[in-house]
């Protein structure tokens, strides 16, 4: 798609427009779900079990009722929507007879005031008989281990489907015994026992990445009120309107069109707001009190009870030539999913077997669910743990064979068109640019420089550098463009804006209709007025919404040219749009102004009709987007502590609809995958119970934390993206945690496969290479 020509430049598509909403959350004026307040409303509360795994023997409820202020305590048997075999985590609301994680609840209070609420908890008296755990994946995947889900798994690929958009298919059945293994999936290709034997050097790791938090700011939050004609709303901190709407429905089993889901302002979600979480119990208090009820989680039971990434382990299995020819590669890939199923095993195999171009290949996946909470996405799920695996494996075998890390990778690494494993052939990307970008960073160049250079007296200093990207989600999706009385543009959609995506919206619309962009505004609807749309997840908002909203405003355009050419007697193909005005080409003293088309479609009698622009496009084609990261450190021998001096992130966005909206993406992405790589982890003792719920002990990244993230935007346009824009918010958390091993490994000369990549193992490691 070209941008529309006029006579002059529209201010639209390219400019560096800052969020709007900036100074409200500086200053605190955002209204939030936890701020906003409502006649006789009574505030939520959860009881939540101790236990990882418990058979539930009885629950006395009765001191709890009869304290002042309560107005209702729940229970499963006072839910007879619930079913013993949840398919969902969204429809386990409260434990029936059987815990299956601690920090699972068990029953719901609701009461005048939080602090009632919260008494009124410690007077409910539960029975429990505990029961073994599975807490190790590998371990619960054994024949013989503690059943999570006691009336047989059942996979949920529900996450998959609207984060990658990638088809696979199914591997072989697990054993009839591993009651714990939910899903598998399985790609092969070529003879890989001969690519071994073929082969020079076989290198095999196997890595580890934690369970992390999404670390949004603000926890899940919901107020639910029904009104008498049985209608419910929810005002929700969610990444998905319609999303909610169609699985609170599912859960309670009533009609979507009984239900009106109001995105209030979203505070982060990262993946970890898309499911619905506490709406469902919400919903059963507000309607069993007849009265308005909030439930804000507490910073603990996000830590405790949230959805968090899955933990990922990938044993991988590489040969090559002498040369660097690529033989064989052997992968199995264990994606702990907690107690519900919902991790994606594909986007796992694609990055493994088809990133660099392997001639075969034998790569198997396994769900595995534990007695912990059940996992959710986090931005590029799965992604930032395979491509720890996968780049820090190409590193070392480029090492190993005393070859250039970059060349090797780029001379390996496929092109658009070439397939991927499951046959797909990868669409257009900018993976080859971004690492060429990348390699030639003053940083990068004078890597050997800074290597030999002196740092606190004793200091090992290094430079790394990884490659990761994000397939693309897809998703259909709708958006109307109106042009008002007064000649301003009105965009409606249902896109909740976690991430300042509505100013680029409104850069799409301005541009593609032909007026600038302070005179458009843009509208997130609810569910009853705002047109279908997907969710905010998958780096899709710019690509799918973003395509609705531009064909939105070219079907405007031409309704109003259409309009104009009737009153100026001329033919569409020789108007244009100028200073809000529709002018014949050439002659701009003959026009009529945008404001005078739009009055006619609202006035009395008028045969002129509104001008309402509609779009509700449907996907195929995916818009890879991939991010190379650089970092600069140095390592302290004794303690292991490392310090980070330079951090730079190169990304393919494709066209850069709002320059400083994508920055700012990039540099909040490569934090979070900073994190990941440094600090971060949800650490569980043996009975499956968290030993770090606060912020105390589950280490953030902080400002302090780290130097200037320097950002440069690469583009290489997507054929189907508006203007050619590809997604940004998924890459940048990809790369960090392979960078970071390999920056250490140049340090010291250690490789390290597990993350956090704390100072303890750095110095252990170091120590036992002597």
């Amino acid at each position: 798609m070209s941008t529309m020509k006029t006579t002059r430049d529209v201010r639209g598509v390219g400019l560096s427009i800052p969020r709007p909403d900036g100074p409200e959350k500086v200053t605190g004026r955002v209204q939030y779900v936890a701020d906003m307040t409502s006649r006789g409303l009574l505030h939520a509360k959860l009881l939540r079990s101790r236990h990882a795994h418990a058979r539930i023997v009885g629950i006395d409820t009765t001191r709890a009722k009869a304290l002042p202020g309560v107005r209702a305590v729940l229970t499963a048997r006072d839910i007879p929507e619930l079913k013993h075999k949840a398919p969902t985590r969204a429809h386990a609301v409260l434990a029936i007879d059987r815990v299956v994680f601690a920090g699972q609840p068990v029953a719901a209070v609701a009461a005048d005031e939080a602090a009632i609420a919260e008494e009124a908890l410690d007077l409910i008296e539960v029975q429990y008989e505990v029961l073994p755990a599975a807490v190790d994946p590998l371990k619960s995947m054994q024949p013989g281990a503690p059943p999570v889900a006691e009336l047989g798994t059942e996979a949920d690929t529900s996450e998959a489907l609207a984060h990658s958009a990638v088809a696979m298919a199914k591997g072989e059945a697990a054993p009839a015994k591993a009651v714990n293994i939910s899903q598998t999936a399985a790609v092969k290709r070529g003879d890989v026992a001969k690519g071994f034997a073929e082969s020079d050097l076989v290198l095999e790791h196997t890595y580890r990445v934690p369970m992390v938090h999404q670390g949004y700011l603000e926890p899940h939050a919901v107020l639910a009120e029904w009104d008498r004609a049985g209608n419910l709303t929810l005002w929700a901190s969610t990444q998905g309107s319609f999303n909610t709407r169609s699985e609170v429905a599912d859960v309670l089993g009533i009609e979507e069109n009984r239900i009106k889901v109001i995105p209030v302002e979203c505070g982060g979600g990262f993946g970890g707001k898309i499911r619905a979480l506490c709406e469902p119990i919400t919903a059963l208090l507000a309607r069993a009190t007849k009265r308005p009820v909030r439930y804000v989680m507490t910073r603990r039971e996000e830590l405790e009870a949230g959805m968090p990434a899955p933990q990922v382990i990938i044993r991988l299995k590489t040969g090559v030539k002498r040369d660097g020819a690529l033989m064989a590669l052997e992968a199995e890939t264990v994606l702990e999913s907690g107690a519900f199923s919902g991790t994606v095993l594909a986007v796992s195999a694609v990055f493994l077997g088809s990133l660099y171009r392997w001639p075969a290949f034998d790569i198997k996946g396994s769900e595995v669910l534990t007695h912990k909470p059940s996992v959710a996405a986090y931005r590029a799920p799965v992604a930032p743990q395979t491509i720890f695996a996968i780049d820090s494996h190409m590193e070392s075998l480029a090492r190993a064979l005393a070859l250039d890390p970059v060349e090797f990778r780029r001379r390996h690494l496929q092109k658009p068109g070439e397939p991927m494993v499951n046959n797909q052939p990868w669409a257009s990307n900018g993976a080859h640019e971004v690492l060429t970008r990348i390699a030639e960073h003053p940083l990068w160049k004078e890597r050997e420089a800074w290597k030999k250079s002196s740092g606190n007296g004793h200091g090992l200093r290094g430079t790394g550098l990884a490659l990761g990207g994000w397939l693309g989600g897809l998703q259909p999706t709708s958006a109307t463009v109106k042009l008002n009385p007064d000649g301003t543009l009105a965009v409606l959609t249902g896109q909740v804006d976690i991430a300042g995506t509505n100013i680029a919206l409104a850069q799409i619309a301005a541009t593609a209709y032909g007026l600038d962009i302070d005179k458009v505004k843009i509208t997130t609807g609810d569910t009853d007025v705002a047109p279908l749309t997907g969710l905010s997840a998958g780096s899709k908002t710019i690509y799918t919404v973003g395509t609705a909203v531009l064909q939105a405003a070219q079907n405007a355009r031409q309704q109003t040219l259409e309009i104009a050419a009737k009153e100026l007697e001329a033919s569409v193909q020789d108007l244009e749009i100028v200073d809000g005005k529709v002018i014949v080409r050439g002659v701009p003293d003959k026009g009529v102004t945008l404001a005078s088309i739009g009055k006619k479609g609202n006035l009395y009698m008028s045969k002129v009709e509104p001008v309402l622009g509609v779009a509700h496009p449907a996907f195929s084609q995916q818009a890879p987007a991939f991010a190379a990261q650089l970092a600069r450190i140095e390592v302290d021998p004794d303690t292991g502590q490392t310090t980070l001096h330079d951090f730079v992130v190169v990304q393919d966005a494709g066209h850069a609809i709002n320059p400083l909206g994508v920055e700012g993406q990039m540099q909040g992405g490569a934090v979070q995958s900073l994190g990941i790589a440094l600090t971060e982890a949800l650490m569980y003792d043996d009975s499956g119970r968290l030993m770090n719920p606060s912020l105390l002990d589950y280490r953030t990244l902080t400002a302090a934390d780290l130097p200037d993230i320097e950002t440069i935007i690469v583009e290489v346009p997507s054929p189907s993206g508006p203007y050619g824009a590809r997604g940004v918010g998924e890459p940048p958390i990809v790369p960090a945690p392979a960078a970071l091993a390999n920056a250490i490994h140049d340090a010291t000369g250690v490789r390290l496969t597990e993350v956090p990549l704390t100072p303890e193992r750095i110095a252990l490691a170091i120590a036992a290479k002597g």
